[in-house]
């Protein structure tokens, strides 16, 4: 019944790990684009309006700390200037965001649902 590392990374469904989370591939103009519920197990992506509410928080403070740690290192470690070191932070920012969103989603819904192998063995894909 633990986490899986693996199932989160892949977007796999929290309940079964075979079906997916996201269409792919990533698109820039659909970045959270899932599927209404598993094709292999059907469980519900969003069982509840609002339901990813609590991954914006995961994803922000996660962000947060990604970005702030890096740019404290080069300010103060090896000397850049805050404007070099800001220009870094956003080109950071802008290369991670999306896979970070995403990343918040999987991890809010693995949290939130538990894994049950009976799904995985006994239903057809």
């Amino acid at each position: 019944m633990a986490l899986s590392i693996k199932a989160m990374w892949n977007y796999k469904c929290p309940r079964c790990r075979v079906g997916d989370l996201f269409r792919s591939p990533l698109q820039i103009s659909k970045p959270l684009d899932m599927y209404k519920q598993c094709s292999h197990c059907q469980q519900k992506y969003e069982p509840e309006p609002g339901y990813y509410y609590g991954a914006m928080f995961v994803s922000y403070i996660f962000l947060s700390w990604y970005i702030l740690l890096p740019t404290l290192a080069l300010v103060f470690y090896f000397g850049w200037s805050v404007e070099q070191a800001m220009v870094f932070a956003i080109a950071l920012t802008v290369i991670s965001y999306l896979i970070i969103v995403r990343a918040s989603r999987s991890l809010w819904i693995h949290i939130m649902i538990p894994y049950n192998q009976s799904y995985a063995q006994n239903q057809p894909d």
